[in-house]
């Protein structure tokens, strides 16, 4: 894996947890965290904008952010597209981040006169435009349509096929599942670092539903009954109390008049809602 940024023993306050990991070229990794938690300030400070208060920050390569993103709301949004440093003088470039961005029917209108969600997409032009080797993104795409979303994602997915790095902040539980890592923040402390498979393995239990059609006989079954199912590195592990270990056992192969048992892992935002817990 070639090195594009690096963090050795990060942390944005004097004490607590620190934060060491690596991204290579083509990786994308998320920071989340309720509001204040420090998005931002992770941002500002891997980006090179801001010193941390703990640890070092190695970046490799160019960067682009839209943080240095200043327009102007009189501008004209093909004008914002043509200046880009990479595609500047180059048509065909202009036209598909505008259209990546979902910009292209809007082109000549002043960016003064758009929605919110355009306006977020013109503050990405310009990072996703640059020839660069990392790009940070603050909450922009939180902001964008659904539709704006879905091929901006597609042009972002297509930079990466190229090498291109990326670090994005998010509140947004299903855009989290599209990263290769992920840091969750807390009071500007690090709460979490991993993958999304790592953090659901810490999340709560998984929910097991038991589908039947003569209730009584379950009932008997399964009445009290308590099973924690929990996700580990081997596989899935069910806990039963004491004594119940075999009406578990029962009841997962179909005992008597079940017709299926369901096994439902928890989703990101409940393991991120845990965290906090």
């Amino acid at each position: 894996m070639i090195e594009v940024l690096a963090l050795e023993h990060l942390g944005l306050v004097a004490d607590g947890p620190t934060l060491t990991l690596t991204i290579g070229k083509g990786q994308a990794i998320c920071v989340a965290g309720p509001a204040a938690a420090g998005k931002t300030r992770m941002i500002r400070v891997l980006s090179g904008a801001e010193r941390p208060l703990q640890g070092s920050v190695r970046r490799h390569g160019t960067c682009a952010s839209t943080l240095d993103v200043a327009i102007s709301r009189r501008q004209r949004v093909q004008a914002l597209a043509k200046k880009g440093g990479a595609i500047a003088g180059n048509a065909s470039k202009a036209a598909e981040i505008l259209l990546a961005t979902q910009l292209w029917d809007v082109r000549h209108s002043l960016i003064a006169d758009l929605t919110p969600g355009q306006s977020a997409a013109c503050d990405l032009i310009e990072p996703l435009s640059s020839a660069t080797d990392l790009v940070f993104i603050d909450g922009q795409l939180d902001r964008l349509d659904p539709w704006a979303l879905k091929s901006t994602l597609q042009h972002i997915s297509q930079m990466r096929a190229a090498g291109v790095a990326f670090v994005i902040t998010t509140n947004r539980p299903d855009l989290i599942a599209a990263f290769d890592a992920l840091i969750v923040l807390k009071n500007n402390h690090v709460r979490f670092a991993g993958t999304v498979d790592d953090l659901l393995r810490m999340g709560p239990p998984h929910t097991l539903s038991v589908a039947t059609e003569n209730r009584p006989g379950v009932q008997a079954l399964v009445a009290p009954f308590e099973v924690t199912v929990q996700e580990s590195a081997e596989g899935v592990r069910l806990s039963a109390a004491e004594g119940q270990a075999l009406a578990a056992r029962l009841l997962l192969e179909g005992y008597g008049d079940v017709k299926f048992v369901v096994l439902r892992p928890p989703t990101v935002e409940e393991a991120l809602l845990s965290l906090f817990s």
